[in-house]
């Protein structure tokens, strides 16, 4: 069973269609005529369950218009369709989403998995997008297929050449979380920092440690995806073992680890600000502890 949901705009009418399946997976007509109820957002009943109203538009797909109030709250709604298919009774709940205005999104309008988009400034995409180039030529994850015709038969240009589509390991946006993980160890790591990738330090001078962050976690990645494929095929008993390649991702990432992790402690250690007084300085030369003990003297200073 599936539904088709549309925004509601307050004063605006909102079709609500829903289709049927039987057990066939194909689309079926309901036994018996279906109904539907609507309740707001604030749980009232607006529409009590009823089949008045709802047309046949095609094999197994009903559909209802509802006119939304202009007074009515804004938020989910909820619409509730019970039928008959082949004498079992179905009850469904769907909802959707009433708001003021075309564009308008209320509170409460983002569930739980819903898709979120990155919010880079412009400063922020082109340091990110340095640093991609970057991690791209690291990984070199492009690649290329043979593209094939609906038939699965290769397809040719007027050369003769076969035709070729894109076919990349790791997408521009998972690449891009790649280095958002590798930033965000890069700040965690005392002592705290909070760079952002329009800082010129971070796709300049601290490039090579950031992608490199983000080369062991994409190689963490794939090895799991690749340790799932390694597996012996059989066939009239001739037997293939593929390449071991799971293993090997994860033994190389490993090992880049702990190296990228100890180089990592040290830049941060590196760039340490000072102390703003004399710290723990003394007069070596003559041996004598006055400046260590005047700064712990004026720590109990009252001024």
């Amino acid at each position: 069973m599936a539904n088709d949901r549309n925004r509601a705009i307050l004063g605006q009418a909102v079709e609500l269609v829903v289709t049927f399946y039987g057990f066939d997976g194909g689309t079926t007509q309901s036994s018996t005529p279906p109904t539907i109820s609507i309740v707001d957002s604030n749980g009232n009943t607006i529409i009590s369950e009823t089949s008045a109203g709802i047309t046949n538009v095609s094999t197994g797909v009903y559909k209802y218009t509802y006119n939304v109030p202009s007074s009515g709250d804004r938020g989910i709604w909820k619409d509730t369709w019970s039928a008959t298919i082949d004498g079992v009774s179905i009850v469904n709940e769907f909802t959707f989403l009433v708001v003021s205005d075309s564009t308008a999104v209320p509170s409460g309008s983002i569930k739980l998995g819903d898709e979120v988009a990155f919010d880079f400034s412009q400063e922020e995409l082109e340091g990110l997008n340095i640093l991609i180039k970057y991690l791209k030529c690291r990984l070199r994850s492009d690649g290329a297929k043979p593209k094939r015709d609906k038939f699965g038969a290769f397809e040719f240009d007027a050369y003769g050449e076969i035709i070729t589509e894109e076919c990349n390991v790791f997408s521009d946006e998972i690449l891009a979380c790649f280095l958002c993980q590798s930033l965000s160890e890069f700040n965690s790591t005392p002592f705290f920092t909070s760079y952002i990738f329009s800082d010129q330090i971070i796709y300049k001078t601290f490039a090579n440690v950031i992608v490199e962050g983000a080369y062991v976690v994409a190689l963490a990645s794939q090895s799991l995806i690749e340790k799932g494929r390694d597996f012996t095929i059989s066939d009239g008993g001739i037997s293939y073992q593929p390449p071991q390649l799971g293993d090997f991702l994860q033994s190389h990432y490993q090992n880049w680890l702990t190296t990228y992790r100890e180089r990592l402690r040290f830049i941060k250690a590196s760039i340490r600000p000072g102390a703003a007084t004399f710290g723990t300085y003394s007069n070596m030369s003559s041996g004598s502890p006055a400046f260590a003990r005047l700064r712990h003297i004026r720590q109990r200073k009252i001024v």
